[in-house]
């Protein structure tokens, strides 16, 4: 039977107002130094900095018990791992954090709160998340280059910034844990793999101000070459006003080799999106290769169900391939799109027994569409009048797929617009044009089809 170190034995007030950090890390440093075992924090408020894991400890924080995030900056010292993150105005600076550390836990039906409010500002005119007027913490729970990572059942709440950040670690298991941030906080993403291996993400209720789940490979973070991969995420319910899943965006890694199911996306902007473009101004040189994904069983209430995107400035090996998208049921404000780049054509992509219901309103500032259409900085606001847009593709499958027109105004045209597809295949695919538009269902241009298999 593992050691128990209570926090109270350390000198812990837990009273809200006396500063705990360095109780809390006597404790930890005692655990550790004993060979292993549990750190305990009972009932009561812990005004606490930065607090360091180490190995074979497992920092339970029971029903209860709250671990609140101090809002002083000396209480978070800049941990040297060799990442800074200066368009954000952070640094390395973290609530919980641990280090090329093995079997470290996080556990308890407590709560850690990021304070993050302390942080925002008034939301500027024109922008839709709250300011950040000087400096916050970065990531409120980070891990970077561990092995055996558990984090269980606790309640994460109001993160600066990130709210789980793993880098560079393998064997990550998060289970029935509650994220709740503040849906107008910049970058409060839920939990962001970032450069791992063998995650398992399970049973998670996530609402996010930004990214509920992301996948990353920003590899330059690490300074060596390291793969995202085997990755599963299932039973999880996820909302928030940017990506419930979001793959990509960020480094050069490989993506791969990952599985997402029975996921519901209520209240969310994009359900399912994919990102590979080139940032060379912070060490993105030509963006990821996203290859062997799969969805299934996921139902989502959002402004874009589906967005597969490649940048016209990514360069191989970055790219999209292999990925399955399926048991899909969506109601969308906007059009899904799905498109690679004239030099990079995203590859081998199939979506199965998709039932997607479009509504909204194309007005206004929408009436007027321009063609070639947006694809990526302001579309989500002009929008895309096809439910499906597809272009620069290879080998393109849609089988057992419904469009149905709710409450739509405006001009909304085809179910479908595909163009410079080599290998589309329509199988069962069931969709009419818009009310009221004289489109085709079915708008095809310089795209070769297949018969359906």
């Amino acid at each position: 039977m593992s050691a128990t170190f209570s926090v109270r034995e350390y000198g812990a007030k837990g009273d809200g107002n006396a500063a705990d950090t360095a109780a809390v890390q006597a404790a930890v440093d005692a655990c550790h130094a004993a060979g292993g075992g549990t750190v305990h924090c009972p009932p009561g408020e812990y005004l606490i900095g930065t607090i360091q894991l180490r190995s074979n400890v497992e920092l339970s924080v029971e029903a209860g018990a709250t671990l609140m995030g101090s809002t002083d900056p000396a209480d978070y010292p800049e941990l040297e791992y060799g990442t800074v993150f200066p368009a954000s105005k952070v640094g390395p600076q973290h609530l919980v954090f641990a280090h090329k550390a093995d079997n470290v836990a996080i556990t308890g039906r407590g709560t850690i709160d990021g304070n993050g409010r302390a942080f925002f500002g008034p939301r500027k005119p024109g922008e839709t998340h709250l300011s950040v007027p000087g400096w916050r913490p970065s990531h409120m729970i980070a891990f970077v280059e561990c092995r055996g990572v558990l984090i269980r059942d606790v309640h994460l709440v109001d993160s600066p910034l990130y709210t789980v950040w793993p880098l560079g670690c393998e064997r990550v298991r998060i289970h029935g844990v509650t994220i709740l941030n503040n849906r107008e906080g910049p970058n409060t993403d839920g939990i962001d793999p970032d450069c791992c291996r063998g995650v398992v993400i399970s049973d998670c209720y996530i609402d996010a101000g930004d990214d509920c789940i992301a996948l990353k490979s920003h590899d330059s973070l690490l300074g060596r070459p390291l793969a995202c991969e085997d990755v599963t995420v299932t039973n999880c319910v996820l909302s928030t006003t940017c990506c419930g899943v979001r793959i990509g965006y960020e480094g050069d890694g490989p993506i791969r080799n990952c599985t997402f199911g029975n996921l519901v996306m209520p209240n969310t902007r994009t359900g399912i999106n994919m990102l590979v473009p080139r940032h060379a101004e912070i060490g993105i040189e030509h963006g990821p290769a996203i290859e062997n994904i799969s969805f299934s069983n996921i139902v989502m209430d959002t402004r874009i169900p589906i967005y597969l995107w490649i940048g016209g400035d990514a360069a191989p090996p970055g790219g999209i391939r292999n990925v399955s998208i399926s048991n899909v049921i969506a109601t969308a404000d906007r059009a899904s799109y799905i498109g690679g780049s004239r030099s990079i054509p995203i590859e081998d992509v199939r979506l199965s027994n998709i039932d997607l219901t479009v509504r909204g309103r194309m007005d206004g500032e929408l009436a007027d569409v321009p063609y070639p259409y947006p694809v990526f900085d302001d579309w989500t606001k002009r929008g895309i009048p096809d439910a499906f847009y597809c272009r620069h593709a290879r080998d393109l499958a849609f089988r057992d797929v419904r469009v149905r027109w709710g409450d739509v105004t405006g001009p909304w045209r085809s179910a479908l617009r595909a163009e410079y597809v080599d290998e589309l295949e329509l199988s069962n695919f069931i969709g009419t044009a818009a009310p009221h538009s004289q489109t085709p269902a079915v708008h095809l241009t310089e795209t070769v089809t297949r018969p359906g298999r």
